[in-house]
């Protein structure tokens, strides 16, 4: 069960510039078409997410915290990548030009 006070511990979520993390986890989970998947969901998201299984026995969910939990979170407006709780959720953002 998700819950929205995981989401909150910071020990729990890596912020990630999604350029950088998303080819790397495309690779390691075997979904070659994740990039296109996460562009996808960012631009229709709903509340219920979305799960998607790789080659090496792996699933993940691509979610908006905000649209799952009541209250709003830190960064919960992002698409996160959630893979259960023993590993960290990505918060995928793009930062700002300098």
């Amino acid at each position: 069960m998700i819950s929205r006070t995981w989401f909150e511990n910071p020990d729990h979520v890596v912020y990630a510039v999604k350029d950088e993390v998303i080819p790397r986890l495309s690779r390691e989970l075997g979904i070659s078409d994740l990039a296109q998947r996460i562009e996808d969901f960012s631009k229709a998201p709903t509340q219920e997410g979305e799960n998607i299984k790789g080659l090496k026995r792996t699933t993940l969910k691509l979610m908006v915290p905000n649209l799952v939990f009541g209250e709003p979170i830190e960064m919960g407006e992002n698409v996160w990548i959630y893979m259960g709780e023993l590993c960290p959720a990505y918060c995928l953002y793009t930062p700002w030009e300098k």
